[in-house]
C-alpha cells in the first residue's frame, strides 16, 4: 500500500542514515521556498500534472540541479511513469 502524497522522485528509499533535518534562516526560506515552485512549474510543464511539492522533493532538486532534474522527469513521461 502506497502511503503519503504524489513523489516527484520515485526512486527515493527511505534510508535513515540519509535523512536531512535541519533549520532555515529567513532567507534560506525564502530561497527554498521560490526553488519548490520552480520545481512545481517545471514538473507541470513536463507532466502536464500539478502536485503538492514535497520538502524531500526539494531538497533532492536542489541536489541534483535544475537540468538533471528536467532529464529525470522527461524519462519518467517518455517511460509512461
Amino acid at each position: 500500500m502506497r502511503m503519503g502524497r504524489p513523489a516527484v522522485f520515485r526512486d527515493k528509499v527511505k534510508d535513515v542514515k540519509h535523512r536531512v533535518v535541519g533549520f532555515l534562516s529567513s532567507t534560506g526560506r525564502t530561497s527554498f521556498e521560490r526553488e519548490r515552485k520552480r520545481l512545481g512549474m517545471m514538473y507541470q510543464e513536463i507532466t502536464g500534472r500539478e502536485i503538492s511539492i514535497s520538502d524531500a522533493d526539494t531538497i533532492e532538486y536542489l541536489a541534483r540541479g535544475s537540468d538533471a532534474t528536467r532529464l529525470y522527469l522527461e524519462r519518467q513521461v517518455a517511460a509512461g511513469k
